[in-house]
């Protein structure tokens, strides 16, 4: 019994490495749910991302004020964003976001 556990578990495991290695570059819902549940745990990095982002674009006291505003919002909306596609990754479309970059210090699409 045993050993019908440990081939079937081989079997299983190499029909999973050889499914996600074909599927890796398209989108797919694996890629809805990796997207998803990095963008629910890093949400909060837009924070001092857009406190950088603002001081960049305008002055540092725009940074320090409206930037802040700016980070809270996205970093809530981000968050929303991956706990969306997390529940929602067996749904097409897999290749919409919400929210660009796609990732909090991507590059735009």
């Amino acid at each position: 019994m045993k050993r019908k556990k440990k081939i079937a578990t081989a079997i299983m495991a190499g029909v999973l490495i050889v499914g996600f290695a074909a599927v890796s570059s398209a989108d797919n819902c694996f890629n809805k749910l990796g997207r998803g549940v990095m963008n629910t745990v890093t949400g909060w990095l837009e924070y001092p991302n857009q406190i950088v982002e603002v001081s960049k674009e305008y002055n540092p006291f725009a940074g320090a004020t409206f930037g802040q505003a700016k980070g809270v919002g996205y970093g809530v909306y981000r968050t929303g964003v991956g706990v969306f596609d997390t529940v929602t990754f067996l749904i097409p479309p897999y290749d919409a976001t919400y929210m660009q970059p796609k990732f909090v210090f991507g590059q735009e699409d």
